[in-house]
């Protein structure tokens, strides 16, 4: 495959890349990157660790950037190109692997900066294996919510209200949302952050702010929970990891379309989000560790090889890679939707990100006054310098 150009020479420099991947994720992928050395002869130095962004940071500002790094959120690779700090990367992958939304781009750009080495797919609610999730779906006490272990935290919350919006009006509006273009005050906004409100009502409001969604050993999750007892949980594939642990088996999902509250049943539009791999320093060497990474041999081989599910944006992957059905379903929606459109906050700019999990606290702190908290959104956005703030020039594909 034209993309995929692994050379063996004499003298090779090593690549160092930065991901946030410990522990068994990052044992699978250095399993990969030794089959790369195998090939090339070209070693790699990984880092892995869960502080991925502030270590990517300080490093940049250091002038000490590593050579590839995974992140993410598209939002913040976007100023890191904005900014200079990015080398292209057009012609790396093949273009028939790889379908919006993946390759998007900083608004105005024409290169590629950045390329999904994972998807994980985001309008998803899991539930124990064998229940029947229809039956309660209306009560919002049987719903497991948390925003986390501290009071920073409030992206599970985002994740609401992102596939409420997708669910309820559709990839137009939400890509026009997500680029800065409809305003936080618009009516379809405001209905998504009331529904999901009113859903929760004060007493779910005041409990979510109070629960980590990881459980309280940060263990196997809310579903899990003798002290919870709730039976649903909005959540994306990356639950079956970093949430459920050793119950993933006892795991089933059904698709939020059909069970979120006001969704439309019928809605194939999905929310995705990816860790996507990019180029802080030019090399042959580098380049070569990329193209090996978006491979679709590498990314059918990681998926295949993982203990732990690892689902891929390529489209030469297909779902009969996965280990079982339930990763195989999940699998299938990745390919199959009528749309996937990316995580909403992972796709803004950083500061509107950070200001939008701020207010997701506040609003459960407060749900009766959405306007002022959508209100205090909007300033911020429009109080930005557009010389100094990258969007995304589309988020659904």
């Amino acid at each position: 495959m034209a993309a995929l150009r692994l050379v063996r020479t004499g003298t090779q420099r090593g690549v160092t890349i930065l991901a946030p991947w410990t522990e068994e994720e990052a044992a699978a992928f250095e399993a990969l990157l030794d089959q790369f050395t195998d090939r090339t002869g070209i070693e790699v130095n990984y880092q892995g660790t869960p502080a991925q962004r502030e270590v990517l940071l300080s490093e940049v500002q250091a002038g000490t950037a590593p050579d590839l790094a995974v992140i993410p959120g598209p939002g913040e690779l976007a100023d890191y190109a904005r900014n200079r700090d990015l080398i292209p990367l057009d012609g790396i992958a093949d273009p028939g692997e790889y379908d919006e939304p993946w390759l998007a781009r900083p608004a105005g750009e024409e290169h590629t900066y950045w390329l999904p080495v994972k998807a994980d797919l985001k309008s998803i609610v899991w539930h124990e294996k064998g229940a029947q999730p229809e039956r309660f779906a209306d009560d919002p006490a049987r719903w497991c919510v948390g925003m986390g272990a501290d009071a920073i935290w409030g992206w599970p919350g985002s994740d609401w209200i992102e596939d409420i919006l997708l669910q309820q009006s559709g990839t137009d509006v939400y890509e026009k949302w997500v680029t800065g273009k409809l305003p936080w005050t618009s009516p379809e906004v405001r209905r998504a952050w009331t529904t999901w409100g009113g859903f929760l009502k004060p007493d779910g409001a005041r409990r979510a702010l109070l629960t980590d969604y990881r459980g309280p050993d940060g263990g196997d999750g809310l579903l899990f929970d003798p002290g919870a007892d709730c039976d649903l949980e909005h959540q994306g594939s990356f639950a079956r990891v970093h949430i459920y642990h050793d119950r993933a088996d006892e795991t089933d999902f059904e698709l939020s379309s059909e069970i979120l509250p006001r969704a439309r049943s019928s809605a194939r539009h999905r929310e995705v989000s990816g860790d996507y791999v990019a180029m802080f320093q030019d090399s042959d060497e580098g380049r070569q560790l990329m193209a090996f990474l978006v491979s679709a041999d590498t990314q059918r081989t990681w998926a295949e090889s993982s203990r732990t599910p690892v689902f891929s944006a390529n489209s030469r992957v297909t779902p009969a890679s996965y280990g079982d059905e339930v990763d195989r379903r999940i699998a299938r929606e990745l390919r199959e939707a009528d749309a996937l459109c990316l995580d909403a906050s992972d796709a803004m700019p950083p500061p509107v990100r950070n200001v939008f999990h701020q207010k997701i606290l506040e609003y459960l702190a407060d749900p009766g006054d959405v306007d002022t908290v959508l209100e205090d959104l909007q300033r911020l956005q429009d109080s930005l310098d557009p010389a100094e703030t990258s969007w995304l020039s589309s988020v659904c594909g």
